[in-house]
């Protein structure tokens, strides 16, 4: 295999480091589910999944409802997503986590 051809090999297969993270949520929006992120999609990503996660942690904590229902202001299903709106892993557990698990 020449250079060139193992290199494109390579760039194919290889792990690329995601450019960013956001966390990902859904809250009710005139009583319909909508998928929300932080930060918003047009302003610039967080650089730190552990950074994302704890912001996750902390925007659960602020609104979370022990109610069954998904109450007015209440984040759900919150994870962290890369740039490509992938789910990433909880740094903590090495797992796919979402935060505050709940439908309508």
């Amino acid at each position: 295999m020449k250079i060139t051809e193992g290199l494109k090999v390579i760039n194919e297969g290889w792990i690329k480091k995601p450019k960013g993270f956001r966390v990902k949520y859904e809250k009710l929006v005139d009583s319909k589910l909508t998928t929300e992120y932080s930060p918003g999609l047009k302003e610039n990503p967080l650089d730190s999944d552990v950074t994302a996660w704890r912001y996750a942690w902390k925007l659960l904590m602020a609104t979370k409802s022990d109610d069954s229902n998904i109450t007015q202001d209440e984040l759900v299903n919150i994870c962290v997503v890369n740039d490509s709106d992938i789910t990433i892993d909880y740094y903590a557990t090495g797992q796919k986590e979402v935060f505050n698990k709940k439908s309508t």
